[in-house]
C-alpha cells in the first residue's frame, strides 16, 4: 500500500477549497489502494497571519519536519501550500 504524506499549510479550522479538497480527497484514497496523512499547522506552534488572522501560521523547525516525515515513513510527498510548512518541507525533500 503506498503511503501519501501531504504537507499543507492550510489546514482545519479555516474554510477553503484547499481544506475542502484535501478533506475528498483524504475519503477516496483508501479506495485506491493507498494511505494518506498531512504535515498540517495541527499540532505545531503557530501565530495568526497579520492581515488575516483566521490563517495559522506554523512555528516550527526544520528538525520537528524531519521528525514529522520520519515519523510517516511517506512513500511519496506532495507539498500543496508554499508556505512555512511547504518551504520547510521542500527545504527537507
Amino acid at each position: 500500500m503506498m503511503r501519501i504524506l501531504i504537507a499543507t499549510d492550510a489546514w482545519r479550522p479555516q474554510i477553503n477549497g484547499v481544506v475542502q479538497t484535501f478533506g475528498e480527497i483524504a475519503r477516496a484514497v483508501p479506495a485506491l489502494g493507498a494511505t494518506l496523512s498531512f504535515l498540517s499547522p495541527e499540532g505545531l506552534r503557530s501565530v495568526a497571519l497579520p492581515t488575516y488572522p483566521g490563517i495559522r501560521l506554523a512555528v516550527t523547525g526544520r528538525r520537528t519536519i524531519a521528525r514529522r516525515i520520519a515519523e510517516e515513513q511517506p512513500d511519496a510527498i506532495h507539498v500543496a501550500t508554499e508556505g512555512p510548512i511547504g518551504h520547510l518541507v521542500r527545504d527537507h525533500c
